[in-house]
């Protein structure tokens, strides 16, 4: 009987050990495709002067941005891993700007998320001939 106990737990070790090496890092084309709407949505409110959805959009953005990096991690690139916490960081001062209805302030640091964007997608991001995007 404790022989087929140990066999069992090996087992199941074995089991929990193959699922986490099966999850590679999580797929990031549904991550960036939902931060492109959310800054799409976040530039409409502010040029409507919505505080409060400027606010809802930059959370949403903070936790797509977290999400990111952790693909980033997963890749090793270091650089796009700062630049998603950088960016975790400006969509919060957005939020603090936008629920102290500084939307002048939330504009600017709206304008620097975005340069970041393109500056991260130059040097990580290849578009394939299909017209869809890979991480380099």
């Amino acid at each position: 009987m404790r022989k087929v106990s140990i066999l069992i737990g090996i087992c199941m070790l074995v089991a929990l050990a193959l699922t986490l090496m099966a999850q590679g890092p999580p797929d990031l084309s549904p991550i960036m495709k939902d931060v492109a709407a959310t800054q799409n949505s976040l530039r409409m409110n502010l040029m409507n002067n919505a505080a409060a959805d400027v606010e809802k959009d930059a959370a949403k953005l903070q936790d797509d941005f977290t999400k990111a990096m952790g693909f980033f991690k997963a890749m090793k690139a270091q650089d796009a891993v700062d630049t998603a916490k950088a960016n975790i960081d400006r969509a919060g001062e957005i939020a603090k700007a936008a629920k102290a209805n500084n939307l002048d302030a939330a504009k600017a640091t709206a304008g620097e998320l975005q340069k970041s964007c393109k500056a991260c997608h130059d040097v990580h991001r290849e578009q394939l001939p299909d017209k869809t995007f890979k991480f380099k």
